[in-house]
């Protein structure tokens, strides 16, 4: 396994060390973990591109380690009653069917990127720090957080619907 999946991996820690922080009310720790699952998800992909290791695992589990996170993530809101975050659920779901339907019609899965990443990407982190220091009452933040859910939504059942195309409408 290359170095790039190895520090993607490391990553897993990060959801429920996140989820003791919110729940312990340590709000700085929450906001390393955040910053620190950023940090090394920009570095894994780096070092991928640049020792020429990018693969086709390496595409499958970033994806997968991101939702693990953010899945944590709303569940750690979840406890403290910030429900809000339950409508990011519907692109946690929309992603995950994207990769459950080419297992199902037993084809290759298919790593369905977005235009859109880099743009709700920093949004995304934006809004979950928003929420760990609760600014989420502010009128800017409240749009932020539509605009944010609208945009992951839209992105997600873009992949979605590319998914379900490759499994179960195309020959290949």
């Amino acid at each position: 396994m290359s170095l790039a999946n190895k520090i993607t991996l490391s990553r897993v820690i990060f959801g429920p060390l996140f989820l003791w922080c919110i729940i312990s009310n340590i709000k700085w720790g929450a906001f390393l973990i955040l910053f620190l699952n950023l940090f090394i998800d920009v570095l894994d992909g780096y070092l991928a591109r640049q020792m020429k290791e990018v693969t086709f695992l390496g595409e499958a589990i970033d994806p997968l380690v991101d939702l693990l996170f953010f899945s944590f993530s709303a569940i750690s809101f979840n406890l403290i009653n910030i429900t809000e975050v339950n409508y990011f659920l519907i692109f946690i779901f929309f992603i995950g069917l994207s990769f459950i339907f080419p297992i199902l019609t037993k084809k290759e899965v298919k790593i369905f990127h977005t235009k859109t990443k880099y743009f709700h990407t920093p949004l995304l982190y934006i809004l979950v720090a928003v929420l760990i220091f609760g600014l989420q009452e502010s009128g800017g933040i409240l749009i932020l957080f539509w605009i944010t859910l609208v945009i992951l939504i839209l992105s997600s059942f873009n992949v979605f619907w590319r998914s379900l195309k490759y499994s179960f409408l195309k020959d290949k």
